[in-house]
């Protein structure tokens, strides 16, 4: 037993020497990483030391340093800023210059435009000019007469070529004329907008029954048009027979393929067939639903959309051609002046369907009102050239009468005071003898 507690005792003396030499390590190795923390410190503390001692040793001499440093830099920059200044100047002298050569070789080739224009506008409008342009204007509507009527008797199933070439030629000459007199607005009008729809049915949907009943009755207004706007055959002034030119040849279009498709056939005579198929009320209500089509159109673009345009700039148009050239306007009654433009788009209206039946006339009344209606359009036309010629001649036989006149007067006063001259040279010699 005592074996036992001296066992004891000297285990427990052997851990408690163990835990002291272990703390005395530990305390040991605190105390070396003190001190290694406060030589850092001390280290740490010392170089700021001098540095606190260099900067206050050599702080005069650095100072002054950084102050001429700084004033170099400002002096750089003040220079920098000056050459900048100075560029920009440089740079905008020379747009300047620039531009100001540019606006002047601009507006002397401006100025060399204008006077060449006049130039030419004055060379058109000499009497040598209009003569020239006259006698050709006359000699190809001639040949256009010629060609037309050959080609409908030898050939009408492909009139339909020639009329697309002649349409062509038209509108562009009417644009241009048109655009060049400002009036423009007149290529609006229904007989446009009536070739336009031919030629579509004709190109682009030949086999549309819809389209062709439209056509076939736009046939009877500008049939109605050549006499109601005095259509003359006057071949020399490309504005009056252009006129004519947007009326009749489309009529003579529609009666050449309805000539042809009697016993021929073809896309076309499809579309002919399927819009004659339809009942008359239909043909009638297709006809007058396109026929609405222009005039939405028409009154949008001339009573809404451009109306202050064209007051404002005074152009003329159909409606301001009967509203004030004719004076219709001032014809009506004063409450319903206001609304003059739905009284023209009404008569428009009306006379389309005047002429609206054309297409439910056998095809041999409607030959007779296109011969009637050119009769009077060749009637106009040699009504014109008398008319003129003969006003002319009495004119010019005035003029000769009076120069006679005027010359058998003087001459009689002439004669007379030779007259009264020799009988004084012969009293005078009598009464210096006497």
């Amino acid at each position: 037993m005592e074996d036992e507690e001296g066992s004891g005792h000297s285990g427990k003396e052997t851990i408690e020497s163990l835990d002291e030499r272990g703390w005395e390590t530990h305390r040991s190795a605190t105390k070396s990483e003190a001190s290694d923390e406060s030589g850092d410190e001390h280290l740490y503390n010392t170089d700021h030391e001098s540095d606190f001692d260099l900067d206050s040793v050599h702080g005069p001499l650095f100072r002054g340093q950084t102050r001429q440093l700084s004033q170099r830099v400002e002096k750089l920059v003040l220079d920098f800023r000056q050459k900048q200044e100075l560029f920009k100047r440089r740079r905008r002298d020379i747009a300047q210059s620039v531009s100001r050569g540019i606006r002047k070789e601009f507006l002397q080739q401006q100025e060399k435009i204008v006077m060449r224009s006049k130039l030419m506008a004055k060379k058109l409008q000499s009497g040598r000019s209009r003569a020239w342009r006259h006698k050709w204007v006359f000699a190809l509507v001639e040949a256009d007469f010629a060609v037309t009527a050959f080609w409908l008797g030898a050939s009408p199933q492909t009139f339909h070529l020639y009329y697309s070439a002649q349409m062509a030629v038209v509108m562009c000459g009417k644009i241009f004329d048109y655009r060049f007199t400002d009036q423009h607005y007149f290529l609006l009008d229904f007989c446009f907008f009536a070739n336009v729809c031919t030629l579509v049915w004709l190109w682009i949907c030949p086999t549309s029954g819809y389209l062709f009943n439209a056509v076939e009755s736009f046939c009877g207004v500008l049939t109605l048009s050549v006499p109601l706007f005095r259509n003359s055959c006057v071949p020399h002034d490309f504005a009056r027979i252009s006129n004519a030119y947007v009326h009749y040849p489309q009529v003579l279009l529609v009666l050449s393929m309805l000539w042809s498709c009697e016993e021929g056939s073809g896309d076309k005579c499809v579309g002919i067939a399927a819009g004659m198929a339809e009942s008359r009320s239909i043909r009638l209500f297709q006809a007058w639903s396109v026929y609405m089509t222009w005039a939405v159109l028409y009154a949008s673009v001339i009573f809404v959309l451009a109306r202050k345009r064209i007051e404002r700039k005074r152009r003329d148009t159909l409606y301001g051609y009967f509203a004030h050239t004719l004076g219709f306007k001032d014809k009506l009654p004063s409450w319903l002046r206001q609304y003059s433009g739905l009284v023209f788009m009404m008569g428009h209206q009306t006379l389309f369907i005047s002429g609206i039946g054309f297409i439910v006339l056998p095809f041999s009344i409607q030959v007779i009102a296109i011969l009637l209606a050119l009769t009077i359009f060749f009637h106009n036309g040699g009504r014109f050239y008398v008319d003129h010629f003969w006003k002319a001649h009495e004119r010019n036989t005035v003029l000769y009468l009076d120069k006679a006149n005027t010359m058998m007067t003087k001459a009689t006063k002439e004669g007379s005071h030779s007259s009264l001259d020799s009988k004084g040279g012969d009293d005078s010699p009598a009464r210096n003898d006497l």
